[in-house]
Order: C-alpha cells, then sequence, then structure tokens
C-alpha cells in the first residue's frame, strides 16, 4: 500500500539525522555490518583464555546428564592454551545405573569408558549462539556436540495436552557416522554433520512422548555434507533460535532452517563428546545406548579423541531493520513522477516484533534533508502485512514509492538532498531505524 505523508512526526524523524558507526560491533561470523544490532549475552559467551573453567558460567559433568552407556567425567573437560578441551578415555569402571527397563531397578554397571560435558549455568531461549569447534581425528565411533538443552521439567503444564516438556536443539553434532543405508553397515563420512531437533511433548492421554528426527525430517532432521573434514581444523557452527524459524549456519553461511514448533523454553548451552555404535550398543527396546563390551579399544584414547573449542557467543538480535541492495540506489537515477521500488529487510529482535501501531507495519520514507537534518518527507510507503503474525518477526518487505510531485534532486535548494530510511515500530514501544540511511538518493527529471 503506498500512501503520501504529510505529517512530519518531528519526535521521531528527529532520529533521522542520526547515522550511528559500529565498525567495532563483533557479530556473528557472516554478519553483514548495518544490518543487524547485536547485543552480546556475556553470561553465555567465554574465550576461555583462563587456566580454569569458570564455574561462574560452567558446570562440568552435569547431574542431570546422565547416560548409561559411558560416564560424563570432571576431570575429562578442561581449559588449555586459550581452548576448551573434552576428551574421551577408555576406563573401565562400574557405576551404578537405575535401569528404567527393570522397572527402574538399581544396578551396577560395567562401563568402558568417559568422556566430557560442560553446561552453561545460565539459560536462555531466543538468539543466536556461535562456537569456533575442531573434531576429533578418532573416526567412527566419538561425536562431539554442540547444542541446547532445557532441564525446567517438569513445567506447570506438565497435563495439558501439546505442551512441551523437553526442549533439545542440536546446533552441531559431528562425525557421527549414522546409518542411513543403504546397506546395512553404510555410515555416513566423516564430512557429514547432524543439526537435529528434538521435543518431549504431552500426549492428548496427558503422558509425555518423544519427537525424534528422523520420523519427521521435514520439521526436525536437518544432515550437512560440509566440503571440509572437521577433524582437521577449527570451524563456526551456530543457530539462531527465533520464534517463528530456527536457523543453522557453518561458517557464517546458512546452511537450513526449520520452522520453530517446539523449541521456546530456557535452554542451557552445552558442549559434549558422545559414544556412537561403533563403540556402544542400541538397546532398540529401551531406547538407549548401552556399554558394549566387544568393541572396547584403547587406541587413540585420550590424544585421538580430544575435542577443542576457541569460544563460545551468544547474542541477543536487537530490533533492526535496513535497506537491501544499497549501492544499486546509489547508482540509479529515479524518475520524478516515477516510481522507486525498494526492498527492507527487517528482524523484530530475538525477544519482540513488528507491531502496526504508529507507521502501520514497515514504512520506507524519502525524505529530504540538508546540513541540519530533517526537511520533510516527500514519498512514503507502508506494508501492514509486516506485522502480522506470520512476518512480524522478520523478513523482506518489497515496496513501492510514488515520486509522482517530487521536485528533480537539482532542483532542490543548495544543499538539499534526498534520502531513504525505513522504520517500523516495536513491541518494546520503541521506533526502530537503520544503522545507516542511504543517502544521497537521485531524483531526475521526467523524460519527455
Amino acid at each position: 500500500m503506498t500512501d503520501k505523508r504529510t505529517n512530519p512526526l518531528h519526535a521521531v524523524l528527529l532520529a533521522l539525522t542520526v547515522t550511528t558507526a559500529h565498525a567495532q560491533e563483533v557479530r556473528p561470523l557472516g554478519a553483514v555490518a548495518g544490518e543487524h544490532r547485536w547485543r552480546e549475552v556475556g553470561k553465555l559467551s567465554d574465550d576461555f583464555n583462563g587456566n580454569r573453567l569458570e564455574t561462574a558460567k560452567w558446570t562440568s559433568a552435569p547431574r542431570d546428564l546422565v547416560i548409561g552407556a559411558w560416564t560424563f567425567d570432571s576431570d575429562n573437560a578442561y581449559v588449555r592454551d586459550g581452548k576448551l578441551n573434552i576428551a574421551a578415555t577408555q576406563e573401565t569402571h562400574t557405576r551404578s545405573f537405575r535401569d528404567a527397563c527393570n522397572g527402574g531397578e538399581k544396578e551396577h554397571r560395567e562401563l568402558y569408558y568417559k568422556s566430557g560435558a560442560v553446561k552453561s549455568v545460565h539459560d536462555s531461549v531466543y538468539g543466536y549462539y556461535e562456537a569456533s569447534m575442531k573434531g576429533v581425528t578418532l573416526f567412527p565411533g566419538l561425536s562431539p556436540a554442540f547444542w541446547l538443552y532445557s532441564d525446567g521439567h517438569p513445567y506447570p503444564d506438565r497435563n495439558v495436552p501439546g505442551s512441551v516438556d523437553y526442549s533439545e536443539i542440536d546446533i552441531v553434532e559431528l562425525q557421527q557416522a549414522d546409518w542411513y543405508g543403504p546397506g546395512p553397515n553404510d555410515v555416513d563420512s566423516i564430512h557429514v554433520m547432524d543439526h537435529n531437533l528434538h521435543a518431549r511433548i504431552v500426549g492428548e492421554d496427558g503422558k509425555p512422548f518423544w519427537r525424534r528426527p528422523k520420523p519427521f525430517p521435514d520439521s526436525q532432521l536437518l544432515k550437512f555434507d560440509a566440503p571440509f573434514d572437521p577433524s582437521k581444523d577449527f570451524h563456526t557452527y551456530a543457530v539462531e533460535n527465533r520464534k517463528d524459524v530456527i536457523r543453522w549456519y557453518v561458517d557464517g553461511e546458512l546452511i537450513g532452517e526449520k520452522p520453530n514448533l517446539f523449541w521456546h523454553r530456557p535452554m542451557h548451552v552445552i558442549f559434549s563428546m558422545g559414544l556412537r555404535r561403533q563403540l556402544i550398543n542400541y538397546n532398540e527396546k529401551c531406547n538407549r545406548a548401552d556399554p558394549n563390551p566387544d568393541t572396547v579399544t584403547a587406541e587413540g584414547f585420550p590424544g585421538d579423541a580430544t575435542m577443542q573449542v576457541d569460544y563460545i557467543k551468544a547474542w541477543e538480535v536487537l530490533p533492526s531493520v535496513w535497506v537491501e541492495n544499497v549501492e544499486k540506489h546509489h547508482s540509479t537515477d529515479y524518475q520524478s513522477g516515477g516510481q522507486l521500488d525498494i526492498n527492507v529487510g527487517y528482524h523484530g529482535g530475538s525477544n519482540h516484533h513488528v507491531v502496526r501501531d504508529k507507521h502501520n507495519g514497515i514504512t520506507v520514507n524519502l525524505t529530504e534533508k540538508n546540513t541540519q537534518g530533517f526537511v520533510k518527507i516527500v514519498a512514503s510507503a507502508s506494508d501492514a502485512s509486516t506485522a502480522s503474525k506470520e512476518k512480524r518477526y522478520g523478513g523482506i518487505a518489497h515496496l513501492k514509492l510514488d515520486l509522482a510531485g517530487v521536485t528533480p534532486s537539482k532542483d532542490l535548494p543548495k544543499g538539499h538532498y534526498y534520502a531513504l530510511t525505513p522504520v517500523f515500530r516495536s513491541s518494546n514501544g520503541r521506533d526502530v531505524f537503520p544503522l545507516r540511511n542511504v543517502e544521497p538518493i537521485n531524483v531526475a527529471t521526467t523524460h519527455q
């Protein structure tokens, strides 16, 4: 929808004169300067530059992470030379285990491996999580992982059908060597990595059931065949958990996305190393991993079985708006009396969204300015649909500005020029302007 604006909205439009430079802004790999605003979440970020794991940020071998096929031991996770190291070791030992498949009876199990896991003390829901990691050279049999999971269950709505009892986002599971066929013993190569979603949902009978990726591939399973061997060097793995969509990134490149159906619970960040089927048995009856005494080996442990993490950074995305293809608008001569087509990118923010109030969703203004700042709006267009439930969290708005009656740039008073400025009202109650305006915009004389 296109309309002319005559109300200058002085209090709001003062912001049009300000261009904010964020040259030193720390942002995710692949993020474009001048688009999203980022606020680092320090309590979930770590460069691992100290001599030991920061206990204010991390819990080693968390008690709620109980596996029946191996033991998570705090000695298997340590900081050294600016890296978090998580090692798997071959150590035959016994550990008490409550066997849910045997009525919860407690037994002493002989286990053959130990591994490490560190879990963030703090949790979060929506935002962007990125880590630089290096896998292990021992393959197959181990899977270095970077993931998010909830531990607040049972929740108050535990008996409400459809409620979520557990949320898990696998940012990346490296080197799983999963079986997909076509042969019965065929395994994925070391290049294949998994970026999956798990949830436990309360059923109509009030009892929780698992939603795993393989039965729901369209909404929960994402496999990526990387153009590199993850055991050879560090690469970045990231996810953005947004209210409407979940997106995965490898080395700053988007590799896939899924609708956010169930992943709205507060989740902790976790790094861990899991054993896989070459070293354990999968118990189909109980849907779990069990120890395998037939494949025990000490070869390669722990030297070839230590994953490393260089850093973990988490960001909240703040409400943001920007103009796509800026150079096109700088280099185009628009005709007075013609039309200016523009694509406006926007992100409602990790914890907010676009509202219709005040700016009718996303609005883009062609404003006349001078050295003192804003003079007036000469053309404007809005897209109210960007405030709809389906679009309010982010996307691209396609707008058309009617330049009928717009004075050519050469006929403006000396020192006056045109600028393109998008804006929207956020659910946080604030107007959101771009980090940089697109200016000057040249409006040429209409050809006769």
